[in-house]
């Protein structure tokens, strides 16, 4: 007679053979060395409370010493940048259901003897790629984090980028105002919602180069632009653009239409490269999406909609390095016997196992509360196109 207590039920035990659920997810880090969080770093405090502060960071500059009398004292120097915010880090969570059909499955492969090595190799498929998923978007979760701090001067959650949770949050990291320059009227890249009509006195080139010109003004570090794919797409296309870069490539072209040509002509490597070599800064073109969930009521199936994580109406001087730190703050794991808990993300992030006997049902959860702060926004220059 087959016994049918907990363990009989427990798929993610049979899946792990043996092994613990720590030295599993451990198995993770070869994958997930660290965040793609570019210029944002884990800081060294896993915070206890949910609060952050934001610091303005010094850049390692050594200030002169002063003159000063005899028998003055020292001016003493700060050993920190001032405190520009402050607000509370959010909490993000999700999980996968092993449900009941699925349990029931393997449960009549066992009945039968049939639950061999195979049987195994496809729960520990299951196990390993439900653990890959929830670790996997807690970092595309990091990754639009960064970019919209880096893009926009803020992390803005709503129903679009958060379907199923908070969806009126804003946390401002007070980029400021006159480090952000914003086109209007016929300056304007495009002056529509379709990017289909052009500014009439629009000028990108010019306008990029007044960006590096304020970065540099401002005595921002060595740094680098930053844009979306989309708007570089769009650029592209762009007429005034394509004819400035012509008369880049070709400073003898007799008119403007003879630049147009040669605009047009150029490779999307040509073009990029010429752009740099005029602004005397690297360009990164940002290509990063997040994933969204979605119940579509009118279909009654989830949509996976696709959200580009930077601004795509924002050109950004990027000072490079370090511009940020990525804080936590400390899980609370209640010991269960019931459960299994492992850590991850050097104790930043839980993965937790549970079953729910009534319901025939486990669940794999994670929970990462984590927030990238930037730290050198006063060197962060600001082109909004529109």
């Amino acid at each position: 007679m087959t016994q049918r207590d907990a363990n009989y039920y427990d798929l993610v035990g049979r899946a792990l053979g043996g092994m613990t659920y720590q030295s599993f997810v451990d198995s993770f880090n070869e994958i997930y060395n660290v965040p793609q969080t570019e210029g944002f770093v884990w800081d060294d405090e896993i915070q206890m409370d949910f609060t952050y502060h934001q610091l303005e960071a010094e850049l390692g500059i050594y200030t002169m010493a002063s003159y000063v009398d005899l028998d003055s004292d020292a001016p003493l120097r700060a050993i920190q940048g001032a405190e520009i915010a402050t607000g509370k880090i959010p909490r993000m969570k999700h999980g996968f259901v092993l449900n009941e059909k699925i349990i029931r499955e393997q449960m009549i492969f066992a009945s039968k003897g049939a639950f061999d090595a195979a049987g195994e190799s496809a729960l520990m498929k299951l196990l390993f790629n439900s653990t890959d998923k929830l670790i996997g978007g807690n970092y595309n979760r990091l990754s639009m984090q960064r970019h919209q701090a880096v893009s926009t001067g803020k992390l803005t959650v709503n129903s679009t980028n958060n379907a199923g949770g908070l969806t009126s949050l804003v946390l401002d990291f007070s980029i400021p105002s006159g480090n952000i320059t914003t086109k209007a009227t016929t300056a304007r890249w495009w002056t529509d919602a379709a990017y289909a009509t052009q500014g009439a006195t629009s000028d990108p080139l010019a306008d990029m180069v007044d960006l590096v010109e304020a970065a540099e003004d401002g005595h921002s570090p060595s740094g680098h632009l930053e844009m979306s794919k989309a708007l570089w797409r769009r650029l592209k296309g762009h007429t005034v653009f394509l004819t400035s870069m012509g008369y880049v490539y070709n400073p003898e072209a007799a008119t403007d239409a003879i630049a147009l040509t040669y605009g047009k002509r150029l490779t999307n490597d040509e073009l990029l490269t010429l752009l740099e070599r005029k602004l005397g800064y690297p360009v990164v073109i940002v290509d990063h999406k997040g994933v969204v969930e979605v119940f579509n009521k009118t279909t009654k199936v989830i949509d996976f909609n696709q959200i580009d994580s930077f601004d795509a109406d924002s050109v950004v001087y990027v000072p490079d390095g370090e511009i940020g730190t990525i804080k936590s703050v400390q899980p609370i794991v209640i010991p269960d016997p019931a459960a299994r808990v492992a850590m991850f993300d050097e104790g930043r992030t839980t993965l937790t196992q549970t079953f729910d006997a009534k319901k025939k049902i486990q669940y794999i959860e994670s929970e990462l509360t984590a927030l990238c702060v930037p730290n050198k926004r006063s060197y962060m220059f600001y082109l909004k196109i529109k």
